[in-house]
């Protein structure tokens, strides 16, 4: 599951250019959508709600990569990549929609000529506090578990020219069920595209991809949880200890956080502009168990009280690979320009 914390590092012009597509995605209910894109079920939950998603908040970040060897670090390098984060929200009675996205690539001029890019959205309506339908869709860069020197060894020998492949993956939670389908999606890598123009692609040709359908019945008479839906529960959370299930790919995992305050960190974090409330900065340790597997990935991110979203996120890519998000505040982020417009 950490893998989906891997949708790390993208350019600043991209960084806008997704952000704006987040705030096109939020108004698709009044809006006339490629015929493509209509046919994800992320976006026809969104359209469906005709609750109106406005002023998203959105943070971005620079990722910094360290390599080690046997636990020592031997090479570090800031700027590896950017990602971001966002969040909607809208409310209307008793209902509540909540859009979650996840997104970024790496800079190949940056990491030896490696590709790696990903995207997770999420939609989720509730009713009464619950999740009574969510869907979701998402890909990252088709890779294997590899050592170091393997990896060493894959980006010195790749030919430019080659095809780019991604697992792709889209679902949809209803009460007592949870379905997925999975697929790859090949794209052609002569060129380098823009994380926002790679999304566009594999979002018009997942609908045409072989996929693999699974089905997982929920006890629950709500809809099972996804995956950036529990992280803010357990974010929001006033409890230093949370636990929460949820299922991704089908699949059942438990997520368990333990929040602890840190005046060190949120005093460094005030020093380089980053918060103007150090004393409020806290810790967040997660951990995601996959139930029936048993296998065991954890991570950890700050955040201060004034959003929802990270201040900094850590978590080891591969047993020789520590990436570090870090946010980066910029003068005019869409959610504030949409404050000034209202």
């Amino acid at each position: 599951m950490i893998r989906k914390l891997e949708l790390s590092m993208l350019s600043r012009r991209e960084f806008w250019r997704l952000a704006a597509g987040l705030s096109g995605l939020a108004q698709v209910a009044g809006r006339t959508r490629a015929a493509a894109a209509s046919r994800l079920k992320v976006d026809a939950l969104l359209a469906a709600s005709e609750l109106d998603l406005r002023c998203p908040m959105v943070r971005n970040y620079r990722a910094d990569a360290v390599v080690t060897l046997l636990g020592m670090p031997v090479f570090a390098r800031k700027g590896v990549g950017a990602a971001f984060a966002a969040i909607g929200e809208a409310a209307k009675g008793d209902r509540r929609l909540i859009a979650l996205r996840f997104a970024g690539g790496s800079h190949p001029d940056r990491t030896h000529g490696l590709l790696y890019d990903g995207s997770l959205e999420e939609v989720t309506v509730e009713r009464d506090s619950s999740p009574a339908r969510a869907a979701y869709f998402g890909f990252v860069t088709s890779s294997k578990d590899e050592t170091y020197e393997q990896a060493r060894k894959r980006v010195l020998s790749s030919q430019k020219g080659m095809s780019a492949s991604y697992v792709a993956v889209e679902g949809l939670h209803i009460a007592g069920c949870a379905r997925c389908e999975k697929g790859i999606v090949s794209v052609d890598d002569t060129r380098r595209l823009e994380l926002a123009e790679l999304n566009q692609r594999i979002r018009e040709e997942f609908s045409d991809t072989e996929r693999i359908a699974k089905q997982l019945a929920t006890s629950s008479s709500s809809a099972a949880p996804t995956f950036l839906y529990a992280m803010l529960a357990a974010l929001r959370s006033a409890e230093v200890r949370s636990q929460l299930n949820y299922v991704h790919s089908a699949r059942e995992y438990r997520l368990e956080c333990e929040r602890t305050p840190d005046p060190r960190t949120g005093a460094a974090m005030a020093a380089n502009g980053l918060t103007n409330q150090a004393g409020a900065v806290m810790r967040f340790t997660v951990r995601l168990s996959a139930l029936a597997t048993r296998q065991v990935s954890t991570f950890r991110l700050w955040l201060d009280n004034q959003s929802p979203l990270p201040l900094r996120i850590e978590y080891a890519a591969r047993s020789y690979l520590r990436i570090s998000l870090e946010y980066e505040p910029v003068e005019a982020q869409p959610n504030q320009k949409c404050k000034e417009e209202t």
